[in-house]
């Protein structure tokens, strides 16, 4: 009977030790993963500080990118004005008949002229094939980054029918016909020409398409300024 007792005694004592390691090694399993649950956070906080920092480093080099590209429209968008009150000069004088006005001459050298715009896209290609356009990850607000950039796509079909008009004007009329010298004097013959008075007519469509698609970006460029501006000052 004793040695049963003693028996259950040892047993017990044993059970007793190995609750006391399982215990043990249970709150060491804890640790160990709250441990790699803070190292995860504090990872992830560090990420969420440095992907905010390079967020707010290319909106500032994107808020000084919309800034050349507004100075570069708005010199093009000038042009574009001073041009079509040129050629509606021209078109004035065409439409009276008056041939012998000494400023058709002077207005046909002022419409040969032709100008594009040359974007500054570097930072927003960056930013899209980098893949770092997910650091914005409002999607209205990538939307609002890439809407500026596609307007110049819409620039470029405009100015290349301004241009194309341009070429025909140049190449199938102004060369085949006379010089520039000879135009001067003999502005009464060419004006009365129906591909010059064509040419006066498709070259304000096509500049006042330039003017609309200059006025478009620019619009969109400075709607990204103003968001730009608002996430500076929730920051």
């Amino acid at each position: 009977m004793i040695k049963f007792f003693r028996h259950i005694r040892q047993r017990l004592v044993a059970e007793s030790k190995f609750s006391k390691y399982l215990l043990y090694a249970i709150g060491e399993i804890v640790l160990v993963i709250i441990g790699i649950l803070i190292a995860l956070a504090i990872n992830e906080n560090v990420k969420d500080r440095n992907n905010l920092k390079l967020r707010n480093q290319y909106i500032i080099q994107l808020e000084d990118e919309a800034n050349r590209n507004i100075i570069r429209l708005n010199e093009l968008n000038d042009f574009t004005i001073k041009m079509l009150k040129e050629i509606d000069t021209l078109g004035n004088i065409l439409y009276t008949k008056d041939y012998d006005n000494p400023k058709i001459a002077e207005k046909s050298e002022i419409i040969l002229r032709t100008n594009g715009l040359n974007p500054t896209t570097v930072i927003y290609e960056n930013l899209k094939f980098s893949g770092d356009l997910k650091l914005f990850d409002d999607l209205n607000l990538r939307n609002a980054i890439s809407e500026p950039y596609e307007t110049f796509n819409d620039i470029k079909v405009v100015e290349d029918l301004d241009f194309a008009g341009f070429l025909d004007y140049y190449e199938n009329f102004l060369i085949r016909n006379v010089s520039f010298f000879e135009m001067q004097l003999t502005s009464k013959s060419y004006a009365k020409e129906i591909h010059f008075q064509n040419y006066i007519i498709a070259r304000r469509t096509s500049l006042n398409l330039n003017k609309e698609a200059y006025e478009r970006s620019i619009e969109s460029l400075n709607k990204l300024k103003t968001i730009f501006a608002e996430l500076k000052n929730d920051n």
